[in-house]
């Protein structure tokens, strides 16, 4: 099999000739992204592009708030110190100006948001206000990065799903409250970004572009942060019609999601989801792969889960054991990609993390 037929394979819950291995964030078919990583990554790299299954992402260019609305957007840069900016945007919109702030790193370390566009009810007024125009992105790009993949692995297409639009504007804690005291402007936040999916993803689909649609955000409401109620309502079912769309074309749906999943996974069945990342064991998440594996019965690939903070930190003979456990026991009856939950997410990439990586995509050949 070449990798792109085993990931399919996989992800169609069936049995590859062997276990797919992909190693999330090593993007070797990025010239730029290889480029700008420290020595320290160079084995990893080197291991990932000689041995494992790639899955590139592509994601279509589809404006702020998924309008393609002209905007007058401004930014400005504060410096805080020698690690740290703050890069404060504003949206001018019909009725006054939002705003958000992110900080960011001035060395390679990941950011934080400060402050939402939406902390009010009047500024979900001027939200409101942005006119919707849908966005028809070129999709050139996508066929020309699925042409230098080859049967190296796969294109997906990133999408973010509603949840996310809508977490995006108020933040997690304001979301939270709202879910509570005004449950009516979560729902309609959901319906306005399901509906705007809907007709993106028709688009895409009507363009030529196929294959698997990766979504995310699904977490930001997944236990303990939301209660399963919350995420059947403001997940699972906005979510179905636009994976039953995808499922229309042909084309399969895989969804990344961190969390406490027991208690909503058999909601992943009934929304269409072919592909489940990372199901977590606990203590982060709480489902062992065997529990999930039993639980889903073949309706869905599992991908994961060999927890990212083991990469950086497990004695390097005790994280070969997890690894060796997980193969086992996702190998079964196929069905499963063996994956890290993240991708690296430090510039220099500790001895440790190398050793370990190595030892991930050794163990998942041999055993796999």
């Amino acid at each position: 099999m070449t990798s792109r037929e085993r990931l399919l394979a996989a992800m169609t819950r069936g049995k590859p000739d062997r276990l797919p291995i992909h190693i999330r964030g090593v993007r070797v078919w990025d010239e730029g992204w290889v480029e700008s990583r420290h020595l320290s990554y160079r084995p990893v790299i080197e291991a990932v592009e000689r041995h494992c299954d790639w899955v590139a992402s592509w994601s279509p260019s589809a404006g702020l708030f998924l309008t393609a609305a002209r905007m007058d957007i401004r930014t400005e840069r504060i410096d805080l110190d020698e690690r740290w900016a703050l890069i404060k945007s504003t949206v001018h919109t019909p009725k006054g100006p939002l705003t958000s702030i992110h900080q960011v790193s001035k060395t390679g370390m990941p950011g934080l948001r400060r402050k939402f566009w939406v902390e009010s009810e009047e500024d979900l007024e001027r939200f409101l206000s942005i006119p919707y125009v849908p966005p028809r992105p070129d999709v050139k790009a996508f066929f020309e990065l699925e042409r230098r993949i080859g049967d190296r692995g796969i294109v997906m297409v990133g999408l973010s799903d509603p949840i996310a639009y809508v977490h995006d504007l108020l933040g997690s804690e304001l979301l939270a409250i709202w879910s509570v005291e005004r449950r009516d402007l979560v729902r309609m936040l959901v319906g306005i970004f399901a509906e705007r999916l809907i007709d993106l993803v028709s688009y895409l689909l009507e363009s030529g572009v196929r294959g698997v649609y990766g979504f995310s955000g699904e977490e930001y409401v997944a236990p303990p942060l939301h209660s399963p109620r919350d995420f059947r309502e403001f997940v699972a079912l906005p979510e179905k019609r636009i994976f039953d769309l995808i499922h229309s074309y042909g084309s399969l749906v895989h969804v990344h999601c961190h969390g406490r999943l027991k208690s909503v996974l058999d909601m992943f069945v009934e929304m269409g989801v072919d592909c489940l990342h990372p199901v977590e064991p606990p203590p982060l998440g709480d489902l062992t792969l065997r529990e999930a594996k039993e639980r889903l019965r073949g309706k869905v690939c599992i991908e994961g889960n060999i927890q990212i903070g083991d990469i950086y930190s497990e004695e390097p003979s005790r994280f070969e054991e997890k690894v060796k456990e997980v193969v086992l026991e996702g190998a079964e009856g196929g069905g499963f990609i063996l994956c890290p939950t993240a991708s690296p997410h430090t510039p220099v990439l500790p001895r440790r993390a190398v050793e370990n990586y190595l030892a991930m995509i050794r163990i998942g050949l041999s055993l796999g």
